[in-house]
């Protein structure tokens, strides 16, 4: 990756220090993962939980969105679904609510920057 693609990574809440670190040097692989997280349905599956009103599956595709943000380095995104998570899992609805509409701003920007920095 260059300067370029660095930025666009940090600019949308993706750390690249912990990337390097946490693939060691492997870009190449970061970038394979990040092409699949690209397909990745636990966001929408979060979006089609709570608009169904089933929370247990919110909660279920919310830890599993925080665990493969968390694995890509994907900041904001990780820490906005492990508070949903947290909150689905303590029965607070109401913040997982208000949580909603911060983690589809954040999924979106890191989405839009993965897609930029492969060039889809």
């Amino acid at each position: 990756m260059d300067e370029k693609d660095i930025a666009t990574l940090q600019n949308a809440d993706i750390d690249y220090e912990d990337i390097i670190d946490r693939f060691e040097g492997n870009e190449s692989l970061y970038l394979k993962l990040a092409e699949l997280f690209l397909d990745d349905p636990h966001m929408p599956n979060v979006r089609k939980a709570f608009a169904a009103g089933d929370l247990a599956t919110a909660e279920a595709e919310a830890h599993a969105l925080k665990g493969v943000a968390g694995n890509l380095s994907l900041t904001s995104v990780h820490q906005l679904a492990k508070s949903m998570n947290d909150a689905l899992r303590d029965g607070d609805e109401a913040t997982a609510t208000k949580l909603l509409p911060e983690l589809n701003e954040a999924y979106a920007k890191a989405v839009e920057a993965l897609r930029e920095v492969l060039g889809r």
